[in-house]
């Protein structure tokens, strides 16, 4: 299994799509640190005193995260269907003892540079909120960096669950291009439209646990404010559901790649 992870960071590193599609959520995650407080100091006076030092901070943070989840599902995809693009998948196959031990390496590469992407983007989004907060209009108290603490720690799970749900695909419909083109039309647009006609029907129960709107609950579930209260699905569900989408796609992916003529 080593030599296989091994091999399957290689062909990584060895292209240019993994640091690529890292560029613009740490572009979106500087200005988004360096713009919330400014933003909330704006709002301080409607919505109650020490509102920019208490979650500021951690929307900030979630607000770059949701392009970190988009990317990480992309480069999941573009790394779960490049061998079948580039036929290169039955060479593979041929060099290994069997196609589980495979899939098993593109899902755990997939996740690892997921959390990368977080990671390297929540460094970023905390360092310019800590930059542009001034003296003492930052994250200050243990409540406070408790609640960025959260964000960061279900970013990197959400971020993970999002690059494992990329590679899945991936390996179910054997295409880059579709794969990575059904993601950016599904994440901005695609569960929106599925969701307001969802509601439409009567079945808003049945929105709330797609999988973006799931990803929306784990992230504002943990931070401390009064719209919270509100969510259709809370945690521990919200997570455990996002989970649940995760072991479907990949499950999906795997039994395609099992089932696949490759010759």
């Amino acid at each position: 299994m080593t030599a296989l992870l091994n091999a399957e960071v290689r062909k990584v590193l060895g292209l240019r799509y993994w640091w690529i599609l890292g560029i613009a959520p740490v572009v979106v995650g500087l200005f988004t640190g360096a713009l919330t407080l400014p933003l909330a100091r704006q709002v301080e006076d409607i919505v109650g005193e020490g509102f920019a030092s208490t979650v500021s901070a951690a929307i900030g943070i979630a607000l770059a995260l949701a392009l970190v989840f988009l990317f990480a599902a992309v480069f999941g995809a573009v790394n779960g269907g490049t061998e079948f693009q580039h036929r290169t998948m039955a060479t593979t196959f041929l060099t290994t003892r069997g196609r589980d031990g495979v899939v098993a390496a593109k899902y755990v590469t997939a996740a690892a540079f997921g959390l990368l992407y977080c990671v390297v983007v929540e460094i970023a989004a905390v360092l310019t909120v800590l930059m542009f907060a001034g003296g003492d209009s930052g994250p200050s108290s243990g409540s406070d960096f408790g609640q960025l603490a959260a964000v960061l720690t279900t970013g990197m799970l959400c971020a993970a669950l999002w690059a494992l749900m990329g590679s899945g695909l991936g390996l179910l419909t054997g295409s880059t291009v579709g794969s990575v083109l059904a993601i950016s039309a599904w994440v901005p647009f695609g569960e929106l439209i599925v969701s307001l006609i969802l509601h439409g029907l009567g079945l808003g129960a049945v929105a709330d646990l797609l999988p973006v709107q799931l990803t929306w609950y784990t992230i504002v579930g943990v931070i401390d404010i009064p719209e919270t209260g509100d969510m259709a699905v809370r945690w521990p569900g919200a997570p455990l559901a996002l989970i649940g989408w995760t072991l479907l796609v990949c499950a999906l992916g795997w039994w395609r790649v099992r089932s696949r003529d490759v010759g």
